[in-house]
């Protein structure tokens, strides 16, 4: 059915553009569009580009009236036909488009869950992969609402001190600029340990995790929209890379978390808190003890499967 009215519709342009021509010449009209830049899903790691409309129009001449009316009817028409195929890609509520992050839909990120667990229990016997899993969907939703919030203060304890530092420049940038992020209605769909490697001195875990979303941008000032919409759930891909020192065993569930000790000051840690020990102030990096996200970007054409590597001694 679609196809035999953008038939019909090029039938019609072609013989309008056949009388016109009879009727006067063309005098140069250029028009020429594009679409935004807009990749959605989430806060702005390296994988995302908040690009700007690119449409421009120009003319020259100074053609005859006979030829303009009819112009003006082609031009409608191929407006109408781009407008109901754009509204066919997802933009009415409901509807699901893939965001930047779609650009890697081919690319492989394998399940390894019971491998990696059973490699892991191996010097840590209370790992459990489901549990890292239900962790790593926490600490995505936990991240995705602060930086909603525009404040980190929240998530500062599960974040790589690298990772943290560049995301509260991002933070920042969004507070001088007075835009204000949102994220709704986020469902994750899929979620699997992919990757795990350890080295003499940390481990580093990596969760490939599915996520859908409606990803838009406001002025804190007047409200209005800047990027995105409120109707449209992006569809993303990402790889989430926590790290560990190599050594550091999961805590028994009825192990009090005070057993640990600031390593400044020597004071009991509540490794649950905001990561400040509260006698010195210090900030603790949680990676001694527990894992911390280091890395949180799309899976891109580019993304490699880092798989799993392990010391020669450790693969018995």
């Amino acid at each position: 059915m679609k196809k035999k009215v953008l038939a019909i519709l090029a039938v019609i342009i072609v013989t309008v553009i056949t009388l016109c021509l009879s009727v006067c010449a063309f005098d140069g009209n250029d028009y020429g569009g594009g679409g935004d830049d807009w990749g959605g899903g989430g806060w702005d790691n390296d994988s995302y580009d908040w690009g700007d409309d690119d449409y421009s129009y120009s003319s020259s001449g100074g053609g005859s009236v006979g030829f303009s009316v009819p112009v003006i009817i082609i031009v409608i028409i191929i407006v109408i036909v781009l407008s109901k195929k754009n509204k066919g890609t997802g933009t009415g509520t409901g509807n699901v488009v893939s965001g930047q992050g779609s650009q890697g839909r081919f690319v492989q990120v394998p399940n390894r869950n019971d491998q990696i667990q059973d490699i892991i229990r191996k010097k840590d016997p209370n790992f459990s992969a489901d549990d890292f899993v239900a962790y790593s969907k926490q600490v995505f939703i936990d991240i995705e609402n602060a930086w909603c919030a525009r404040d980190l203060t929240s998530v500062r304890p599960v974040m790589h001190q690298n990772l943290y530092n560049t995301t509260q420049q991002q933070v920042a940038g969004k507070i001088r600029d007075k835009v204000v992020p949102h994220l709704e209605s986020i469902a994750i769909n899929t979620a699997y340990l992919t990757s795990f490697v350890r080295d003499k001195d940390y481990e580093y875990l990596t969760v490939y995790l599915n996520a859908r979303m409606i990803d838009y941008q406001t002025d804190e000032t007047t409200g209005n929209i800047l990027k995105g919409d409120r109707t449209t759930r992006w569809d993303m891909r990402y790889k989430m890379k926590f790290i560990r020192a190599t050594g550091a065993l999961t805590n028994d569930k009825k192990e009090n978390a005070q057993s640990y000790n600031c390593p400044n000051c020597g004071a009991p840690l509540e490794i649950t808190s905001t990561g400040e020990c509260p006698f010195c102030g210090s900030v603790v990096s949680l990676g001694d003890y527990s894992w911390i996200l280091a890395d949180f970007t799309t899976v891109r054409n580019d993304t490699v499967d880092d798989g799993i590597r392990i010391p020669p001694e450790d693969q018995q």
